[in-house]
């Protein structure tokens, strides 16, 4: 009878000499350049204007005093902040839900198996990649409303010029069109590729069992792209909050601070009146106003996957 001793220490290999060691290092290469530009573009920022909330600061003469809370306590009496705040959330409830849902039925009409469909994807997709800035100047010259196109159009079929990014009533809305116009695509496009991940046997099982297209579409799409969905949706929230571009090119917060959404008040207190920290402390309460509303909307999309 033979026996077999098991050495009381099994050597270990060096970490370098590890399977899979090789494979790890070449993959944390490959995410190094965007965990550099996260680290420097997005989180060193943050701390610093976490940091910049707390005093006294502006670009020309720098951190002069320590205010502690001072600057968030002063946002509580700052009717222009709230106002600000006021139309961004008028602007989030005009964006988001007509984002989502034009998203979803251009998602549904473009998935069907029909010639062509590929190329109305990539022409909806089109307004993504092409820069905001253009995009609003083009705009801006179109709905001009002395020699623009769009009213140039309304008044040959008899209709009277119609002022849109210069009226307190229709300026918010025509930003929210142009943005709506420039962003859908990509949720469009999310949608998709959830739409062509769900089972067909799904949908004949359906049939079989009566369920007309609506029903169909309730009962198993919607559920089937739930986590698609909700990206588009938080997606949407967050471009919502930080719309600038069309603000700044097209009304710089006009007219009467109609279209003063949060991100361009910011902008304007910070680089216009030199009061960086107080600009700070209103980036970190809206970076905060952002988590809460995200992980609100994510907590009602869980129970659907």
């Amino acid at each position: 009878m033979t026996t077999i001793t098991t050495p009381s220490r099994v050597l270990k290999k060096p970490l370098w000499q590890q399977r899979g060691f090789k494979e790890s290092i070449l993959a944390l290469l490959f995410a190094l350049p965007a965990l550099i530009n996260f680290a420097v573009f997005r989180y060193y920022p943050m701390i610093w204007s976490a940091r910049a909330s707390l005093w006294q600061y502006s670009l020309l003469r720098g951190f002069e005093k320590y205010l502690g809370l001072g600057n968030y306590s002063r946002l509580l009496t700052d009717r222009f902040f709230w106002q600000s705040m006021l139309v961004t959330l008028k602007f989030f409830l005009m964006y988001v839900p007509a984002v989502v849902i034009l998203a979803l039925a251009l998602a549904v009409f473009s998935n069907q198996q029909k010639r062509g469909m590929g190329t109305i994807r990539a022409v909806i997709y089109i307004p993504v990649v092409t820069s905001f800035v253009v995009v609003s100047i083009i705009w801006g010259m179109l709905l001009n409303k002395d020699v623009g196109l769009i009213n140039g159009i309304m008044q040959s079929l008899g209709m009277n010029r119609v002022s849109f990014l210069m009226s307190r009533t229709n300026a918010l809305p025509t930003i929210a069109v142009i943005s709506i116009w420039k962003n859908v695509g990509y949720s469009v496009i999310i949608l998709v590729a959830g739409l062509k991940g769900i089972d067909n046997t799904l949908y004949e099982a359906a049939i079989v069992d009566g369920a007309n297209a609506w029903k169909r579409f309730i009962h198993i799409t919607i559920p089937m792209i739930s986590r698609q969905l909700m990206f588009v949706v938080v997606w949407a929230t967050m471009g919502a909050f930080q719309v600038f571009i069309p603000v700044s090119t097209l009304t710089q917060g006009g007219p009467s601070k109609a279209t003063n959404v949060i991100v361009y008040h910011i902008y304007e207190r910070g680089f216009k009146f030199g009061e960086m920290g107080y600009a700070s402390a209103m980036s970190v309460v809206l970076l905060f106003f952002l988590l809460i509303i995200s992980l609100i909307q994510m907590s009602a999309f869980k129970r659907d996957y």
